[in-house]
């Protein structure tokens, strides 16, 4: 689209000639010029700052300059020179090629030149500038996407991306304000960047909360639409978004949203982070096409910077999680360490003294257990020297000491089994439990009015023999021992569970009143007198010391006259 008003500086000390190109180009049909006029270099120069023309119609012989000498001046003065067409009443080549060379657009001779051969000049040389200008804006928005894309390539600082974007892009559109605002999760907006112009508001930091813009106006951003406004009075805004525009004395303005890709919008309800804006504050302003494809371009470069912040910002935070975790994994590998050291010194000192109550053990068995042996052999041979010769009470008194002699036995024996229960290595076997049993039962010779029965789903499991077997032993030989009666019946099953199977040895004796239920598993422990019933009260302190070992569980169910039923548990 080409411009159709123009500023034009004319500097020529003749009054009639400036009269005549401002009537020659008037006559431009489709163009307004507005003409500005200088009768000196000195004047030209000052209205060349305050009006910045598009064009210049320069005379070549001026009051206080020539053409050449203030086109030097105008050189070094300011930065960037509107194109120049040298006017002079004389046609010199010479001058012609210096004008040139010094950057003029044209060079025409007065009294030669045609109103249509003006106003086709000027008209071919302000088309020219502009093309050159979009050509040159074209070159910049380039040059700008390309360096955004460099520095979020290289930049790992978010704020440093979006404060460089709202610079360069005020610039190049020389707009009054430009912001970026982010949405937070009650869709309200925090400034987060922002480039403005001297004179006007500045709204970095704030905070807006505007039900009105939020309930009516994000769902378009959702869908990726652009906002362009040339003038906020008239484009039927709702009464709350023109205040808020006008407190930011926001005359225009271009808003654009800034998605997220889908897979990278976990810590937000929706893919719309936020906006880019541009503000016109000074003016309406018709905004260019190419301005509102540049931010939208610009808005798909920074959701990329936020992506890549985003995912820099997780990995820092999985780095600093997984730095703290290896940091509590070395602790507590030291702690590891020590405390290996440490059971390793007790693992030594632990085997010292079990062999230190080992050697313990087979001394006091040998130191004890010869004496005894001695007692019994002289009571055993005194009953048979004086067989006939000693009373009646004499005899009863030999056998009880022999009785006493054997009990002492039984407990000596019975101390030493218990103390090397969870001490001794064990061999393991397969083994069929069924056959077990009743290898146990047959060990123990019952009385043949005793019937005995085994479940018939018995398992095989993998085990130490001699540890089941000495359990289910003891058992089914107290409930033998303890029956009432020469004959009695006793149950042997079992209970599949998760990792254990539970046996179970019931019989129908006496049964156990059930505040004796924890006492019977102490050691030295007997419900009855020993004399009734010879017993060392240890068997049911090694039947658990060797369950709980393995990590099992034994239990009693019983009621005083129905019977007992002792429950352990042995792992698969």
């Amino acid at each position: 689209m080409i411009k159709n008003q123009y500023t034009i500086l004319i500097i020529d000390d003749s009054a009639e000639d400036r009269a005549a190109y401002r009537r020659y180009l008037t006559k431009q049909v489709g163009i307004t010029y507005q003409i500005i006029e200088a009768e000196s270099g000195e004047e030209g120069l000052e209205k060349l700052v305050i009006f910045q023309p598009d064009l210049i119609l320069l005379d070549y012989l001026l009051p206080d300059f020539t053409g050449l000498e203030l086109i030097e001046e105008l050189q070094r003065q300011i930065k960037s020179i509107p194109p120049i067409i040298m006017l002079t009443g004389q046609g010199n080549e010479a001058i012609a090629v210096e004008a040139m060379k010094s950057g003029v657009k044209d060079y025409l001779i007065k009294g030669k030149f045609t109103p249509e051969t003006l106003i086709t000049s000027v008209k071919n040389i302000l088309q020219q500038e502009y093309l050159h200008s979009l050509i040159n804006k074209s070159t910049r928005q380039n040059k700008l996407i390309a360096e955004m894309a460099l520095r979020i390539r290289q930049s790992l600082n978010l704020s440093d991306v979006l404060n460089a974007a709202v610079g360069e892009v005020q610039l190049l559109l020389d707009c009054d304000r430009v912001v970026i605002s982010q949405f937070t999760p009650e869709m309200n907006c925090n400034i987060v960047a922002e480039s403005v112009k001297p004179g006007w508001k500045k709204s970095l930091g704030a905070k807006i909360v505007d039900t009105c813009f939020r309930d009516l106006g994000t769902a378009k951003y959702q869908r990726g639409e652009i906002l362009t406004i040339e003038n906020v009075y008239e484009s039927k805004l709702s009464e709350c978004h023109l205040e808020l525009l006008e407190k930011f004395q926001v005359k225009a303005n271009i808003v654009v949203p800034i998605l997220l890709a889908p897979s990278s919008v976990k810590s937000h309800s929706s893919n719309l982070w936020g906006l880019l804006i541009a503000h016109q504050c000074d003016s309406t302003r018709r905004w260019q096409k190419d301005e509102v494809e540049l931010l939208d371009k610009l808005a798909v470069q920074l959701a990329i910077a936020i992506n890549q912040g985003e995912l820099l910002k997780n990995l820092k935070t999985e780095l600093d999680q997984r730095m703290k975790t290896e940091k509590s994994l070395q602790e507590r590998a030291q702690e590891l360490e020590c405390l290996n050291k440490e059971y390793l010194k007790t693992t030594a000192l632990l085997k010292k003294r079990n062999q230190e109550l080992d050697r313990f053990a087979y001394v006091t068995s040998h130191d004890l257990k010869a004496p005894l042996r001695a007692i019994a052999n002289l009571a055993t041979w005194l009953g048979e020297d004086l067989d006939g010769q000693i009373p009646e009470e004499n005899q009863q008194q030999l056998k009880l000491m022999r009785s006493r002699v054997e009990r002492m036995d039984g407990l000596i024996q019975g101390l030493l089994e218990y103390s090397r229960v969870g001490r001794q290595k064990m061999s393991v076997a397969t083994i069929d439990v069924g056959n077990l049993v009743k290898e146990a039962i047959d060990s123990l010779s019952p009385p043949s009015e005793f019937k005995i029965v085994v479940a018939s789903d018995m398992p095989t499991m993998k085990t130490e023999k001699l540890l089941l077997n000495q359990i289910f032993t003891n058992l089914i030989s107290n409930a033998i021992k303890y029956h009432p009666h020469n004959s009695g019946h006793i149950t042997i099953s079992v209970t599949e569970q998760d990792d254990f199977y539970e046996f179970a040895v019931a019989d129908d004796g006496l049964g156990i009143d059930p505040k004796y239920h924890d006492r019977i598993f102490g050691i030295f422990q007997t419900l009855q007198a020993r004399d009734a019933i010879e017993s060392t009260g240890i068997g049911l302190s090694i039947v658990k010391k060797i369950v709980e070992d393995r990590d099992g569980k034994i239990r009693i169910e019983s009621q005083l006259g129905e019977g007992a039923t002792f429950y352990f548990t042995w792992k698969k």
